[in-house]
This record gives C-alpha cells, sequence and structure tokens, in this order.
C-alpha cells in the first residue's frame, strides 16, 4: 500500500516542479528558454508516476536494502561536498565506490576500472560538451 502512494508523492513533486517550471522564460522556436526542458521532464515525471499508480501490479513490498539506501545516500553527500574541494575525477570515482559498496556482489577490480573511464567520461561531457569547465582535479 505505501508503495501506490510512493507514486501519487512523485507526481506531487512533478507537479510541483512544472508549476515552479511556468515562471522561466519560454523563448521562441528558433530560441528555445530555460523552461521547456523543466516542463518537459517534470510532465513526464508526473505522467509516468500516474500511470504507474493506476496500472502497476498489486504485490507484497520487498523489505527495503537499508545498506543499499544509505550507501547512495552516503555517496551523493561526498559528492555534494567534494566535488568543489577535490575535483571532478577524484570525487566521481570515490562516489561510485561508496555508493557501490551497498550492492552483495564484489568485483572491485573490475568496477574501479569502469568508475575511472567513467569519471573521464563525465569530465569531458561536462567540460567539452555542456561546456561547464569544472576542473578535474584541485590541488591543495
Amino acid at each position: 500500500m505505501a508503495r501506490d502512494f510512493s507514486w501519487l508523492f512523485i507526481a506531487v513533486l512533478g507537479a510541483a516542479a512544472f508549476y515552479f517550471a511556468l515562471d522561466f522564460k519560454f523563448g521562441t522556436l528558433a530560441n528555445v528558454g530555460s523552461a521547456v526542458y523543466p516542463l518537459m521532464l517534470s510532465g513526464a515525471i508526473v505522467l509516468i508516476s500516474l500511470y504507474s499508480f493506476v496500472f502497476s501490479p498489486r504485490e507484497e513490498p520487498m523489505p527495503t536494502n537499508r545498506r543499499a539506501f544509505l550507501s547512495v545516500t552516503a555517496s551523493v553527500a561526498v559528492f555534494i561536498l567534494l566535488v568543489e574541494v577535490a575535483g571532478l575525477l577524484p570525487t566521481v570515482v570515490l562516489s561510485m565506490v561508496i555508493a557501490y559498496a551497498g550492492q552483495s556482489e564484489r568485483r572491485y577490480p573490475f568496477f574501479i576500472a569502469y568508475a575511472c573511464v567513467f569519471s573521464v567520461g563525465v569530465w569531458l561531457i561536462f567540460s567539452y560538451a555542456l561546456n561547464l569547465p569544472i576542473p578535474p582535479f584541485r590541488l591543495p
């Protein structure tokens, strides 16, 4: 039952984001403003969550995995706190390692290699594709 209401909660959050996005500029068709993407994303969130609320199968909820939840929460907190201090590359790798600690399977050598490649990809996307110059490392 709680899972059903979580879909409604997500729909309410999406509706609130949609409402706040209405204050952004729409722009023109040739030069789209900053309101279009948040409106599309929040509208999709509302539609998907309402669809899931109505049509999702009613099943017994799975027991919560506190370890996974705490790992992902700690990972997000570490990223927020360290990205300005340590730079993007070490912060992404550390965040991914902390989030991976919540899993039951242990393939750390493969995952560390994946996290390093992924962090370089994130840095390239932010630096060159999005033109947001976030330094890869910050040395003291």
